[in-house]
């Protein structure tokens, strides 16, 4: 008896904290506790809505559509997930979304791993001002019409398996600090324009022969992909710090010159970076024209060498080369 009149007397952030843990089916179980946690679950700040505690999806469907009908619907909503195998319908996904938009959501997440439309549905709200965080994750490619949206607080946007058709997908996100595009179908240009972003993550399925940044203030940038595009900067990255590249393709021998004078390229866009880090299939592609490297690096006038320790291949020291220049640290993973 101690203990339970211990449990209700906690304050309710306390008690919206210790649910907060919980998937909201385990939450709404705790109602049993007594009296006072009977309607707890009503107006807690967090859902997490995840398949896994279901043996039928019709079953998953259902809970989530009554939760969002019988919560409290003056209580705001800090943060919601959503995570479903199988086929989503585009009902039920437009149930969470307009229902998170609606509710001053700071933190959205959507797992699915099919759509049955192709895409993300369109909203009834085209805009949020409280969302902070905003993932959307698909394991097949749906096109996003999100992307035509204003969301004028929202700062990391995570995508996984969209389609990006927009010209100028993020020009509605003003306060951008992190983009993550993984393996996104981008077409071939891809342009962020956000001033503020400092953390970009570009992980693209398909050839992308162009970006074209206006991110001044970008300190991290990686990037996945098959070929290696023109990059142009209206700003010089002026304050980048940190840079990744790898590539997760097959370069065919009559393609193997172009993509290493294309990797050369952007190399030398990125040329501010104060430290490289490249895989090892980088390293693999560099190494079938050494030659052209030691040429490259050779016309530079006073070029200081220096030298950095754990360096792997023979051909470490040629990147090391060239860039050199500009102080960077250059490292190799395998």
């Amino acid at each position: 008896m101690e203990d339970q009149e211990r449990l209700d007397d906690l304050p309710e952030s306390l008690q919206f904290h210790i649910l907060s843990f919980l998937d909201t089916k385990q939450a709404i179980q705790t109602s049993v506790l007594s009296e006072p946690w009977l309607f707890i679950w009503t107006s807690m700040p967090v859902l997490h809505l995840h398949y896994s505690a279901f043996h039928k999806l019709y079953a998953f469907d259902k809970f989530v559509n009554n939760v969002l009908r019988y919560r409290d619907q003056s209580a705001n909503l800090n943060t919601l997930t959503f995570t479903r195998c199988g086929v989503s319908s585009a009902k039920i996904l437009k149930e969470v979304i307009d229902y998170a938009f609606s509710h001053g959501i700071n933190h959205l997440e959507l797992f699915i791993q099919h759509c049955r439309n192709g895409s993300w549905p369109v909203c009834l709200r085209t805009s949020c001002d409280s969302l902070r965080t905003l993932k959307l994750k698909s394991q097949s490619y749906v096109s996003c019409p999100f992307l035509s949206g204003s969301f004028k607080n929202l700062t990391v946007l995570h995508l996984k398996g969209t389609i990006v058709e927009n010209l100028e997908p993020f020009s509605g996100f003003p306060m951008l600090e992190k983009l993550v595009l993984n393996d996104c179908v981008l077409g071939k240009i891809l342009s962020v324009q956000a001033l503020k972003l400092s953390d970009l993550t570009v992980s693209c399925h398909g050839c992308l022969d162009h970006c074209d940044f206006t991110t001044p203030n970008l300190r991290f940038f990686e990037y996945i992909g098959s070929n290696f595009p023109q990059l142009r900067t209206h700003d010089g990255l002026p304050v980048l710090e940190t840079v990744v590249i790898d590539f997760h393709g097959v370069c065919y021998h009559v393609h193997e010159k172009r993509m290493f004078d294309d990797l050369i390229s952007l190399f030398w866009a990125l040329d501010n970076a104060k430290s490289l880090t490249l895989f090892s299939s980088i390293v693999d592609l560099l190494s079938l024209f050494p030659e052209k490297l030691e040429y490259s690096t050779s016309s530079k006038d006073k070029v200081k060498q220096e030298r950095l320790d754990g360096l792997i291949y023979d051909l470490n020291m040629w990147v090391v080369t060239l860039f050199s220049y500009t102080n960077t640290t250059v490292v190799i993973l395998v």
